[in-house]
C-alpha cells in the first residue's frame, strides 16, 4: 500500500511520517516549494512539491498509482489567534475541499482528515463531549475552531456520500519533533530556558503526538471509516509546569497571573507581538481555551484500536529531550539534570500508584 501524506514537516506530519518509515511503508509526502525538507529528506519517502491551495498543483500527487492508497490530510494552520487571517482559511477550509476533492476524484480506497476537537462544539463545564457529525461554526469559539468546522462538516458530507473517509479530532497535541514550536512546545522552551516568568491558570486535555499518529496509522491499517476523538488527559497547567521542575530540576517558581488581570491586557499583548511579528504566548483565545471544557471522551476509538494514550510526565520528558537534541536549551545544568532521568525516575516512583495527571 502506498500512503500519500500531506503537512509532512508539520508537528503531526512529521511524526506520521517518522512512524510509517519506521513500519518500511511506501509514502508519498506533499510538501511547499519553500519548505524545509531538511528534517524530512532522510527518511524513506518520495517528496512531491504542491500547494493544497492550489488545486492544479495536487495533481502529480495521485501520478502513476497502480496499487491500494491511503491519503492522510494532516496539512493546516493552527493559530491561537483571535481573527482569522485570509492564509488560514484559505489553507484550512479551501485546501482541505481541494484535497478531499481530488482524493475522491482519483478514486482514492481510504480518505484521513486530521480535523480538531476544537471543531466540536463545547457541552457545559461539566458535560462529557463525544463523536458527533454536525459541524458549525457558529457554534464554536476562536478562529482556528472556526475554520477546522467549516472544513469538518464538508468532509462530513464527502464520508455521508458513501465516500471511504475517516475524520480523526486530536485533542492539544504535544510532544517531541515539533520543528516549527507551537504554543506549547514554546512554553516548555521558555521555562526550561528560564525565560518564562509568569503563566495563568486552567488547563486542557493534551494528547501526546505520537499516540496521535500511532492512531492513525492503526485506522489506516484496518481501514476503519467514521469519526473518533485522540483525547488524552487533562492536565492543569499548575501540574504541567509543576512535572516540568521536577523532572529538570530547575529551581524557584514562576509568577501566576490573576486571567481577569492578563485578559484585561491581551489587546496590548497581542498589538505588541504583531509589532514584533512574532506569536504570542498568550491571547484572549487561549485564555478562553485554558478555561473552557476540555471532557473529551476516547472511548470510541478504543473499542476499535488499541489505544492507551501515554503519561504526562513522559510526554514532557521526552519533549525536553528532544529539545536538547534540536540545540534548543541553553542551560546545561538543566541539560545536565534531564539527561540524568533523576527527575522522571523521582517523580514515576512518587506517582507510580496514584492517577495520571
Amino acid at each position: 500500500m502506498l500512503y500519500l501524506v500531506t503537512g509532512a514537516t508539520g508537528h503531526v506530519g512529521f511524526n506520521l511520517v517518522k512512524l510509517l518509515t519506521e513500519h518500511n511503508i511506501k509514502i508519498r509526502a506533499l510538501v511547499l516549494p519553500h519548505d524545509d525538507i531538511s528534517k524530512i529528506e532522510p527518511l524513506n519517502l518520495e517528496i512531491v512539491y504542491g500547494d493544497i491551495t492550489d488545486k492544479t498543483s495536487l495533481y502529480p500527487l495521485f501520478d502513476n498509482i497502480d496499487e491500494e492508497v491511503c491519503l492522510i490530510h494532516a496539512a493546516g494552520i493552527i493559530s491561537i489567534n483571535n481573527k482569522a487571517d485570509d492564509l488560514m482559511t484559505l489553507v484550512n477550509v479551501q485546501g482541505t475541499k481541494n484535497i478531499i476533492d481530488l482524493a475522491i476524484e482519483k478514486k482514492i480506497n481510504h480518505i484521513i482528515y486530521t480535523s480538531s476537537v476544537h471543531a466540536i462544539k463545547e457541552e457545559g463545564k461539566k458535560g462529557l463531549m463525544t463523536e458527533t457529525d454536525v459541524f458549525d461554526e457558529s457554534l464554536v469559539v476562536g478562529a482556528y475552531a472556526k475554520t477546522k468546522a467549516i472544513a469538518t462538516k464538508y468532509v462530513v458530507e464527502q464520508m455521508k456520500a458513501g465516500h471511504p473517509i475517516t475524520i480523526v479530532h486530536p485533542a492539544g497535541v504535544i510532544g517531541p519533533y515539533d520543528f516549527r514550536k507551537g504554543h506549547m512546545t514554546k512554553l516548555v522552551e521558555k521555562y526550561l530556558n528560564k525565560s518564562l516568568g509568569a503563566r495563568v491558570s486552567g488547563g486542557y486535555n493534551f494528547v501526546d503526538v505520537r499516540d496521535v499518529v500511532d492512531a492513525i496509522y492503526q485506522l489506516a491499517e484496518k481501514r476503519i471509516l467514521g469519526t473518533y476523538i485522540l483525547s488524552g488527559h487533562y492536565v492543569s497547567l499548575k501540574d504541567f509546569f509543576a512535572v516540568l521542575k521536577t523532572i529538570s530540576g530547575r529551581k524557584g517558581h514562576i509568577t501566576v497571573l490573576a486571567n481577569r488581570f492578563v485578559k484585561l491586557f491581551t489587546p496590548m499583548i497581542e498589538r505588541y507581538y504583531r509589532m514584533k511579528k512574532k506569536p504570542p504566548l498568550f491571547t484572549a483565545y487561549s485564555l478562553y481555551t485554558l478555561q473552557s471544557n476540555s471532557n473529551f471522551s476516547n472511548d470510541k476509538v478504543k473499542e476499535v484500536i488499541n489505544y492507551q494514550p501515554r503519561r504526562i510526565e513522559t510526554t514532557l520528558y521526552d519533549t525536553a529531550m528532544w529539545l536538547i537534541e534540536d540545540k534548543a536549551l541553553r542551560h546545561q545544568r538543566i541539560i545536565n539534570y534531564l539527561k540524568s532521568k533523576v527527575g522522571l525516575s523521582l517523580f514515576l516512583k512518587k506517582h507510580r500508584s496514584g492517577p495520571t495527571l
